[in-house]
């Protein structure tokens, strides 16, 4: 029998991270075909994940207070996430730009 793909959710500031990038993209870079193409391809990254939860490369970082997160990128974003194998979901925590400063990031991720 095969095992079903696991589902996924996000976090609050994760939803929040998405929505802020969407109208970043397509507001104050007046880009909304970008911003289109951004969400199809972060979908298609997710569903990727949901597909193959462990396939995301483990985070390292002595500010990270969990030893559990995972990263993939799309596009210039980092999106960190866990896998909570029990409720077979992905939890999306963050999605920030690359060039942010990630330890101050991974800091507030618990």
């Amino acid at each position: 029998m095969a095992s079903r793909k696991y589902g996924y959710v996000l976090t609050e500031i994760a939803e929040a991270d998405i929505d802020e990038t969407f109208e970043y993209i397509a507001e104050e870079l007046s880009n909304p075909d970008a911003a289109s193409g951004f969400a199809d391809e972060l979908e298609k990254k997710i569903d990727e994940i949901c597909k193959t939860p462990n396939s995301g490369r483990l985070v390292e970082n002595e500010h990270l207070k969990r030893n559990d997160v995972r990263r993939f990128l799309v596009d210039n974003y980092i999106c960190y996430y866990i896998v909570d194998d029990e409720e077979r979901n992905i939890v999306i925590l963050r999605l920030v730009y690359g060039k942010r400063d990630q330890d101050k990031i991974l800091k507030s991720i618990s």
